[in-house]
């Protein structure tokens, strides 16, 4: 336990009130609040830890689970949760995430809406339908797309371009754009600037609450026979300004 933090991340959500929280088992050191960290591509400093029950820890030894608040995004089940000096941390998760992004724009394939693909489809002239998912939880986001995966056949392959927790914006825009992808986000939206890039860049984003709507749309397009497009008329935004505790 004398030693700084290293753990694995377990889960990782957006709440509404406390933005990301990332589940992580210590398996080596001591986990304080107030320690910087760095966890898959993404910085951080713990501003709060709970435990299972939703109880304030102020510090997780090795075999403790804990939920950790202050991290800058939502990494993946699997990575590695590591304490060090805030500056290390920032230098690690800057390169961390310009080599992804990098890997990601590699990709120069050009794609198609799902109506035009499914089209395509209909008339054999289509290979793969290159999709990038977006979710409010880690766990949905594997689920979504080993479900989507699962669709591929011989014929017509699924490509996941891209997966992660967290809203959809305009980074997850510019890379469906480059890509030539469909955006598909379970249980989150995109935010105003990526919902005005999307209609900028001609990239289509579809967003449910069930994840089986998902597939089964999929499934249509990959058949050839999507239903009628569906389309989202939003009537207005508003951005939080400020918050106010009123007490009693």
């Amino acid at each position: 336990p004398a030693r700084d933090a290293l753990g694995t991340v377990i889960e990782s959500q957006l709440d509404v009130g406390k933005g990301s929280v990332v589940t992580i088992l210590v398996t080596k050191g001591t986990l304080r609040v107030g320690d910087a960290f760095v966890v898959g591509n993404f910085e951080g400093r713990v501003r709060a830890m709970l435990d299972e029950r939703g109880k304030k820890l102020e510090k997780a030894e090795p075999g403790i689970p804990a939920q950790v608040l202050g991290t800058a995004g939502g990494p993946q089940a699997g990575d590695t949760f590591q304490v060090m000096a805030a500056d290390k941390a920032s230098e690690i998760a800057q390169k961390r995430m310009r080599l992804d992004r990098e890997k990601q724009l590699r990709i120069k394939e050009r794609g198609a809406k799902l109506g035009d693909f499914s089209g395509k489809v209909a008339e054999g002239t289509a290979e793969t339908l290159p999709l990038i998912i977006k979710a409010d939880v880690d766990g949905s986001v594997q689920a979504f797309s080993d479900a989507l995966e699962h669709l591929g056949t011989d014929e017509v392959k699924v490509q996941i371009v891209h997966r992660a927790v967290g809203a959809i914006n305009e980074e997850d825009v510019l890379l469906a754009g480059t890509s030539g992808a469909v955006i598909l986000g379970f249980r989150v939206r995109p935010n105003t600037n990526a919902r005005k890039n999307a209609e900028r860049e001609g990239v289509e984003i579809r967003v449910y609450d069930v994840i089986y709507e998902g597939v089964d749309e999929i499934r249509s397009v990959l058949e050839g026979m999507l239903a009628p497009e569906r389309r989202e008329h939003v009537i207005g935004s508003a951005e939080v300004l400020e918050v106010f505790k009123i007490t009693k």
